[in-house]
C-alpha cells in the first residue's frame, strides 16, 4: 500500500522546485521556495487531497506526543512562527514530506507492519503485546531503532487508534 497522495500536474511541478530536505537548503532556495510551499498547501487544502489524520497529527494537540499541551503546529506558534510562516518555515518541511509521502520507512518494513497489524478495525487490546513484540523485530531487522516517530505516524495511516500507535511508538523506542 502505497502512503504517497496524488499530486495533480501542477502540484507535481511545485513540488518539482521545493526542495524537501531542509540540510540541503540554503538561505537563498529557502527564500525562493516558500511562495511555492504555500501554493502548493493551498491547492492541497483546497482538494482536501492530505488524509484528515495526517492533518488531526500536525494540528491536534492529544496527537503531539512531547511534554508541552499543544499540536505540532503549536510548537511552530510557541516559537513565534505565525500564520503563513509556520508553513515556510525550514522546520515544517518534514511534516509537508509527511502530508504529500506518508510515513518515510522502507518498503519492506511498512509491508511486514501491515501484516502484523491486519485489518486495524480487528486490533484489540489483547493483540498490542503480540503487535509490539513483533514491531520490535522489524525495527531490528531494518536497523530502524531511531525511527519511533514513523511507526507512530504509520501506525495512525494504516487506521490504528491513536493510543495503539502510540503503544507502537513507545515498543520502537525500547528498542536498543
Amino acid at each position: 500500500m502505497s502512503y504517497a497522495i496524488e499530486l495533480t500536474q501542477e502540484e507535481t511541478t511545485l513540488l518539482s522546485c521545493i526542495e524537501l530536505d531542509q540540510s540541503a537548503l540554503d538561505h537563498e532556495q529557502y527564500k525562493r521556495q516558500a511562495p511555492l510551499t504555500l501554493k502548493l498547501l493551498r491547492s492541497l487544502t483546497e482538494r482536501k487531497a492530505i488524509p484528515e489524520i495526517r492533518l488531526k497529527y500536525w494540528a491536534d494537540p492529544k496527537y503531539y506526543l512531547g511534554r508541552l499541551k499543544t499540536s505540532y503546529k503549536g510548537v511552530f506558534e510557541r516559537n513565534g512562527n505565525q500564520g503563513e510562516e509556520v508553513y515556510t518555515h525550514p522546520n515544517f518541511l518534514p511534516y509537508l514530506r509527511y502530508f504529500l509521502f506518508g510515513p518515510q520507512l522502507p518498503a519492506s518494513a511498512i509491508e511486514e507492519f501491515e501484516k502484523i497489524v491486519g485489518n486495524p478495525e480487528w486490533v484489540s487490546s489483547g493483540d498490542i503485546s503480540d503487535i509490539t513484540k513483533r514491531t520490535r523485530a522489524i525495527v531490528r531487522k531494518y536497523d530502524l531503532q531511531d525511527q519511533d516517530e514513523e511507526f507512530y505516524r504509520l501506525g495512525l495511516d494504516i487506521g490504528l487508534s491513536q493510543w495503539f500507535a502510540k503503544s507502537v511508538r513507545e515498543a520502537v523506542k525500547q528498542v536498543r
